[in-house]
């Protein structure tokens, strides 16, 4: 399937591997990349259920723009009103796809518009993504940004 703004098709491993992290928890993130033709976008790496936000960071080119799903589980406090009054503090598991936009200062010009124009048509394809973040240096992409725009 082509997308429309820029033409870029979206490869069907792309939209298993995303699935297979969304419903079936295999991975903890998916890196894409639009190939070298500038015609397809495909996965790039794939890092497996225990690999932490680090990783993800790492496999981020430094001058390369790139796109990413990472499957952020956090806790977070409750357990009504009650709990409350009682001293309780009950933790509840939550997890949050995010999609990240990685397009930094020095990537390339023409790399910097292609993967713009593309990007809401690639997010489009892969349904469930809950929150977006978008980074050009490593300061914008830290567990802490991520923590902020996951609550």
């Amino acid at each position: 399937m082509a997308n429309a703004a820029s033409g870029v098709a979206v490869s069907e491993e792309c939209v298993a591997r995303f699935q297979e992290l969304r419903a079936g928890r295999a991975h903890r993130f998916v890196v894409f990349k639009i190939d070298d033709s500038l015609q397809r976008v495909v996965v790039d790496a794939v890092g497996p259920r225990d690999a932490g936000f680090d990783a993800l960071t790492a496999s981020l080119p430094a001058d390369g723009c790139r796109y990413a799903v990472y499957d952020h589980d956090f806790t977070v406090g409750g357990g009504g009103a009650q709990a409350q009054q009682q001293g309780e503090v009950v933790e509840a598991p939550r997890s949050k796809i995010v999609f990240v936009a990685w397009a930094p200062a020095t990537a390339d010009v023409r790399s910097k518009m292609v993967y713009a124009s593309s990007c809401e048509g690639f997010k489009k394809a892969l349904d469930g993504v809950q929150v977006d973040l978008q980074a050009t240096e490593p300061s914008e992409l830290t567990l802490d940004v991520l923590r902020e725009h996951a609550a």
